[in-house]
């Protein structure tokens, strides 16, 4: 594909003597864009039938028109969608015209209307009329007195519209757990920042009607509330931007360790349970008590008898009295089961196992499932069978738990933050696998995870078993293997490996020490232990043994690179064919960015350097997002797409990516030098580009969009990077 033109030159050329703040072109059909002959990218049109992919254009556009830029003018034989009126409308406004404003503002409006269904079945409605307040909100603005009111009035009916197809538009909460519903999450098309210059008291004095009509107004990259005066500041000097400062998480999201806790009021179960270990008797009377109330005390006082009362004929005849009461109790509840029939007691764990797993699934223990008391788990580590997944579906979720907390093993050496931050940085290297299946078996999957993290920390001899195969113990450390199928793939498991080794070291010392394994054991039950904690960690094959890929990855030395170029591609795609189904596999040439002197080896063996992976991500946006400006160079003289856009397989409601169209120079702008950034402007790089969140290359600087500020820039060259990008 042919790179763009530097499209600062063209706007001189064509729309010279016209102010820069206060001048705009439209669609194509009006103002300044039909003077121009641009050699356009195909990726900016090319997923304009997509609801993400307009509203990326019309985004792009109105901070194009903003800046005084022309827009991206259709491809020849295009027929643009009518919301792109909403951008003509847009530049009337800023150029005081507001009868043509109006016009083309009816234009974008009525095209709005028209519902164009996405998936097979969808039926046509008005989704302005969904919501009766939104809908009084929207006809009063259409006739505000203010010119501005109206303008964002009928940008907000075009955003709508929009991904009314995908879900709620008044919804911009994104999809909640467990359910397809809409990618919108924080979406919103937004009039640029530059747009409160000069109009300060307009949005002052509209302010109200404007927050009735939702959404951020403005797309100013700054923090705080909304504040006017403080945005056109910033958009007369972009220098005084700041990067963004995260709030802090939530409580629910901080991995809490142990501390210190209220202690429980005396009598309570959770007094019992506490002095289990140290005062059995003292919790005996508590919990012979609870088995006259509940259920659950039922199902408490039976295994406290079965774990710290010596087995005789009295003990065994009241547990199968307890098992009894539990089994009819629960064959007469609503949510009964028929799943796990009564095995009378007979002094065995696998006895006890059924009536857990029954009480807890038929919902008479009080709450959606029993949590098995961490006292009875260490004292009897095979009970950790009851909170095995069973089902694979929702119904897992009313089955038993562990309520094993650290508490219970920090004190004996229990490496806690260790296994924590490797958890931790699983889940980033699986993308949030439980998070975001779509589907009942996460249940299941929740319930395996809680199970294996309950018998890392109690009982390690169930990662020995005989009769088990684990396919972890061909590999090195998780992620091997799938390390190679991308440079960013390959720097996330070269991380695992570190926190890998930094969890399983203590945590075979803890078992050696603690749980009386031998060396071998130890190590192995650790290793196992933390190969089960993960989603996908044992991918694929053995680890191949002469591959290109990997080769380069591992910077071997340029002769041998060399020989096995000459040689042709081996065929690696055996071992990395269980990792490649879900991460692709990317272009030799983008893993070739890693190992910058045999970059232009690799290019030599390449005829396309625009090739793409799976999101559509090429060896130049590789090259910018590892700040490579020598690799750059080298594309760009090669005629490489200056800016191509990512854009992930689409399949379904629910895209891959949080944030999609990402540009090379988004990608240096979020973690690029300060001379990538400028040679990529030179270059031509649009820096107006929008993602499909509406975030640009500025966004992505001072962390404003899906990655944190850029680290690697001072604060004189993040200050000069942001006159440049905004």
């Amino acid at each position: 594909m042919l790179a763009v033109l530097a499209l600062s030159t063209l706007w001189l050329a064509a729309c010279a003597g016209m102010s820069t703040a206060a001048s705009g072109c439209g669609t194509g059909q009006a103002k300044c864009a039909a003077q121009l002959t641009v050699v356009v990218h195909a990726d900016e049109w090319k997923n304009a039938g997509d609801p993400r992919g307009l509203m990326v254009l019309i985004q792009s556009n109105l901070d194009r028109v903003s800046a005084g830029q022309p827009v991206w003018p259709a491809p020849k034989g295009v027929l643009p969608d009518g919301r792109l009126q909403i951008v003509d409308a847009y530049a009337d406004f800023l150029h005081g015209d507001f009868d043509g404003m109006d016009a083309a503002m009816a234009k974008a409006e009525q095209a709005a209307d028209v519902f164009r269904p996405q998936f097979p079945g969808q039926q046509a409605f008005d989704w302005k009329a969904k919501n009766a307040e939104f809908h009084a909100s929207f006809m009063a603005a259409t006739h505000s007195s203010s010119p501005l009111v109206r303008l964002y009035a009928a940008l907000r009916d075009v955003d709508g519209s929009l991904f009314s197809a995908l879900g709620d538009p008044l919804d911009r909460t994104g999809p909640q757990r467990y359910v397809t519903a809409s990618p919108l999450n924080g979406t919103w098309v937004r009039l640029p920042c530059r747009t409160v210059i000069g109009h300060v008291p307009q949005f002052v004095n509209a302010a109200g009607e404007l927050k009735s009509l939702g959404g951020p107004v403005v797309d100013c990259p700054v923090d705080g509330a909304v504040d006017y005066a403080k945005d056109e500041s910033v958009a007369l000097h972009p220098e005084r931007l700041s990067p963004h400062v995260a709030p802090p998480p939530a409580a629910s999201e901080v991995a809490s360790l142990p501390g210190a806790s209220t202690p429980p009021p005396p009598g309570s179960r959770d007094a019992a349970l506490a002095e289990m270990d140290t005062h059995p008797q003292q919790a005996a009377s508590i919990l012979e008590h609870g088995s006259h109330v509940d259920a659950r005390g039922e199902l408490d006082y039976a295994l406290f008898l079965h774990t710290f009362e010596p087995q005789t004929p009295t003990r065994d005849a009241t547990i199968r009295a307890l098992q009894s009461d539990l089994y009819t109790k629960a064959m007469a509840s609503p949510g009964k089961v028929n799943d796990f029939p009564l095995t009378p007691y007979d002094g065995s764990d696998d006895s006890l196992l059924n009536i857990i797993k029954l009480a807890s699934e038929a919902g008479i223990t009080s709450g959606s499932d029993y949590d098995i008391p961490c006292p009875f788990l260490i004292a009897h580590p095979a009970l950790i069978a009851a909170a095995q997944p069973y089902y694979g579906s929702t119904r897992d979720n009313f089955m038993p738990r562990s309520d094993c907390s650290d508490r219970y093993f920090v004190h004996l050496g229990f490496p806690a933050e260790a296994v924590y931050a490797f958890e931790a940085a699983s889940t980033q290297a699986d993308g949030n696998f439980i998070d975001t299946f779509q589907g009942t078996m996460v249940y299941g999957f929740e319930a395996g995870q809680n199970a294996v993290n309950t018998q890392m920390r109690l009982n390690p001899r169930g990662f020995l078993s005989p009769t088990k195969e684990y396919p972890s113990l061909k590999f090195d450390y998780p992620y091997q293997v799938w390390g190679y199928t991308s440079l960013n793939n390959y720097v996330v498991s070269l991380r695992m490996r570190k926190l890998y080794l930094a969890a399983r070291d203590p945590l075979a010392t803890y078992y050696r020490k603690r749980m009386q394994l031998n060396l071998a054991d130890s190590e192995q039950a650790a290793k196992v232990a933390l190969f089960q904690a993960t989603f996908g960690g044992e991918c694929g094959g053995d680890a191949p043994a002469t591959s290109l890929r990997r080769m380069l990855l591992e910077h071997a030395p340029l002769q041998d690179i060399t020989q096995q170029l000459a040689a042709g591609d081996d065929a690696d795609t055996a071992q990395l064919a269980a990792c490649s189904r879900y991460a692709g596999l990317d272009p030799l040439l983008l893993v070739a960015v890693g190992d910058p002197p045999a970059f232009s080896l690799v290019m030599q063996h390449e005829p396309d350097i625009n090739k793409r992976n799976a999101i559509g991500k090429t060896a130049l946006m590789e090259a910018a997002q590892f700040d490579q400006p020598g690799i750059v160079g080298l594309l760009l003289e090669h005629h490489a797409s200056l800016n191509a856009t990512t854009w992930g397989n689409q399949d379904g409601p629910e895209p891959p990516l949080g944030n999609d169209a990402r540009t090379a120079l988004m990608y240096a702008a979020a973690n690029g030098s300060l001379k990538l950034i400028k040679a990529l402007l030179a270059a031509g790089a649009d820096p107006y580009q929008a993602d499909t969140k509406g975030y640009r290359a500025i966004d992505y600087l001072l962390g404003y969009g899906p990655t944190p500020p850029n680290p690697h820039l001072s604060e004189r060259q993040r200050k000069q990077a942001a006159q440049w990008l905004f």
